[in-house]
């Protein structure tokens, strides 16, 4: 009988034993820690790519436009005469006279009136028109570069041309307006924005900020 009684008791042990060290392996399974996969790698790198994507670029980075070249239906540029403007397009649709309360700033030093034309604004100091406002319409383009822009110029397009300045444009989250940098006048806060309405350019402006 004491015999019998050790064999059963050591064969408890076993089996006890045994149930332990499976309890135990299969709790170090459950809360083993992966190595990180490619998959949460490439995930890392994605996000990189996005967060560059949406830095900003430096202002003197971003693409020039000289707005005093920049042709009018390839016949007069929108900084010239009154009296070469006139003999391509005739005579002003209107003279105003500013408001000089509202005027931050201007192109021109000394007082001056607003010549419109086309739903166009020029500044017209004597003999000197500078446009400030030009309006895109089915028979009115503007040309730079060997560039045309016209009422059916679109973001993409000029997302080919001016990269950096579309790119930042986006970045802060605009949909219609894209500012290149004044390259008439450097180290200048002064701009040149395109603005778009349905997905299509409609007006050009010259931006002198206070």
């Amino acid at each position: 009988m004491g015999n019998d009684m050790y064999r059963v008791f050591l064969a408890l042990w076993i089996i006890g034993a045994t149930a332990c060290s499976n309890n135990n392996t299969a709790d170090d399974e459950t809360t083993a820690v992966p190595a990180p996969s490619e998959s949460v790698v490439t995930s890392l790198e994605e996000e990189d790519s996005v967060l560059k994507a949406h830095e900003d670029i430096a202002w003197d980075e971003i693409e020039g436009i000289q707005l005093s070249r920049v042709m009018i239906n390839n016949k007069v540029p929108l900084h010239t005469s009154l009296s070469r403007f006139k003999a391509a397009f005739g005579e002003a649709d209107s003279l105003v006279t500013p408001d000089w309360t509202s005027i931050c700033d201007a192109q021109f030093e000394d007082e001056f009136e607003y010549f419109y034309k086309n739903g166009s604004r020029f500044e017209l100091y004597k003999d000197s028109l500078a446009c400030d406002e030009f309006r895109l319409t089915p028979t009115q383009t503007v040309s730079y570069g060997g560039i045309t822009f016209s009422h059916n110029t679109t973001w993409a397009d000029m997302k080919k041309r001016f990269p950096k300045a579309v790119r930042q444009a986006e970045n802060e989250g605009y949909t219609d307006m894209i500012t290149l940098r004044d390259a008439d006048v450097k180290e200048s806060d002064s701009s040149v924005r395109f603005f778009f309405e349905n997905g299509k350019l409609i007006r050009i402006v010259y931006f002198i900020p206070c």
